[in-house]
């Protein structure tokens, strides 16, 4: 063996030793984030997305919920990013151990893993804050399936979101403990530096501070929240009373059509459920279409064709609907909410105009889960209730919304509305899980309603009723 093959074996082998350390390191840390600190930098000058770049600091204040001393701290971050430093709470410069890995439970989502060894091992109940300043390009994943995580560090519209890990996250290399994270509610707030012609659109900023060519705005979480999201972009703004539209340049006559749509699908739903229980405004933010739009209080991204087109605006009300949503702080949710927003999106469109009938709607829907059931025969198999563990929630979209219908079918609106509305009444402060959900539908449903809960919801019976060949 010449002496260049051998020193590459070496090397190999001290690589492959060091990966084995490093996933020996990957350690399950049972943490509740209790306060989330970002700053962020961007520079957008660059005309495509590689040529521009972020650096942000995080501070995230955690404690062990554990039944065991934490002593390896696993952290995730975008694929495209780097962490630079990482110290303690005491001032402490803590190692940083990172590589680039494929999640576990997720084929083809990579992202830069780090593992940092704690100074001193952190007890039962204890809590540390860690500093973590790291920086680098963002990438989306649409190669992982992930087809409206298309993000990019470009001028014309960037967005930030949980999901892409486009800051630190505390979790192991395991989509599921990733999205078990994502059930944790914390408080937070952010700072982001930005070039003068951009805004961060979020809820109302703190403060915004204009010095010469850059933009700094401050943002605080009205509420503890799971998730969160920043899109930003050249925005122009209308004010509409408390609320307010973030538009794309030269969108200001669709935002004004917008706003109106928006002024009565929310006068509805205040008819139905009651006024929210969150105070404030919201803000309406435009995105650009393929982006896939989001809602959670004060805060909705709206694809643009909302914006653009009278025949879309049904998807502003999906994403209205989810505000009188009762929070579900569980693992591995089947979300059946999206099932329930899908339902009064065409329920909305009906009672304001849109949608010839609703039947005619449902049909629709139903006839594309056909047809996806019959091209997954294994879904015959799983309840709703496992829609989340079995991780198939984009079901919950047609096949939640298709109980619903039912649902409204045999208690008739009022009964319908009035269930809805008991539900969020009762729960809406403390949140709830899926089963009590369950339980509180069959107390309150009644008679044959009942045994439509149990179909849908806990049971596969309503397989029959998809007519699936």
């Amino acid at each position: 063996m010449n002496k260049r093959k051998k020193a590459t074996l070496v090397l190999m082998v001290l690589a492959a030793a060091a990966f084995s350390r490093f996933a020996a390191a990957l350690e399950r840390s049972d943490v509740d984030v209790q306060h989330f600190s970002l700053e962020y930098s961007f520079s957008l000058d660059g005309k495509f997305a590689f040529q521009n770049s972020l650096a942000g600091t995080a501070n995230i204040r955690f404690r062990n919920v554990g039944s065991e001393a934490i002593k390896n701290l696993p952290l995730l971050l975008n694929r495209l990013m780097r962490y630079e430093t990482v110290t303690d709470d005491a001032g402490r410069t803590l190692e940083i151990q990172s590589h680039l890995m494929e999640l576990e439970n997720f084929e083809f989502f990579q992202a830069n893993i780090g593992v940092v060894p704690l100074a001193e091992p952190l007890q039962p109940g204890d809590t540390l804050e860690l500093s973590i300043s790291f920086g680098g390009r963002l990438t989306g994943y649409v190669g992982a399936g992930m087809l409206y995580t298309q993000e990019y560090l470009d001028p014309a519209f960037t967005i930030l979101r949980s999901e892409v890990l486009p800051w630190p996250q505390i979790a192991e290399p395991n989509w599921l403990e990733v999205r078990r994270g994502w059930a944790d509610p914390f408080d937070w707030n952010a700072v982001f530096d930005v070039p003068a012609s951009h805004r961060v659109a979020n809820g109302e900023p703190v403060e915004v501070i204009t010095q010469g060519d850059r933009r700094i705005f401050r943002y605080r979480s009205s509420r503890p929240n799971t998730y969160l999201v920043f899109p930003i972009a050249p925005y122009e703004d209308l004010h509409v009373g408390a609320n307010r539209i973030f538009h794309l340049p030269g969108n200001q006559a669709n935002a004004q059509r917008l706003a109106d749509s928006m002024n009565q699908a929310m006068a509805l739903f205040e008819s139905w459920f009651g006024p929210l229980a969150q105070e404030g405004g919201l803000s309406i933010i435009e995105i650009p279409e393929g982006f896939g739009s989001q809602a959670q209080f004060p805060t909705i991204i709206q694809t643009a064709d909302a914006f653009s087109s009278g025949e879309e605006i049904d998807q502003l009300y999906h994403e209205l609907s989810h505000l009188w949503n009762v929070d579900t702080y569980e693992p591995q949710s089947p979300r059946l909410e999206e099932g329930l927003a899908t339902f009064l999106q065409g329920l909305v469109s009906v009672k304001l105009g849109g949608n010839v009938n609703l039947s005619e709607y449902m049909a629709g829907i139903s006839n594309r889960i056909t047809d996806t059931y019959e091209r997954n025969p294994k879904y015959k198999d799983i309840a709703i209730e496992n829609f989340g563990r079995e991780g198939v929630t984009g079901l919950s979209y047609g096949v939640g919304a298709l109980f619903y219908y039912d649902l409204y079918e045999s208690l008739g609106e009022e009964k319908f509305i009035g269930l809805l509305k008991g539900y969020y009444s009762a729960y809406t402060d403390g949140g709830a899980n899926f089963d009590t959900l369950v339980a509180y539908y069959r107390e309150n449903v009644g008679g044959d309603s009942a045994k439509l809960v149990d179909e849908w919801l806990v049971g596969t019976g309503y397989v029959a009723k998809l007519k699936v060949n």
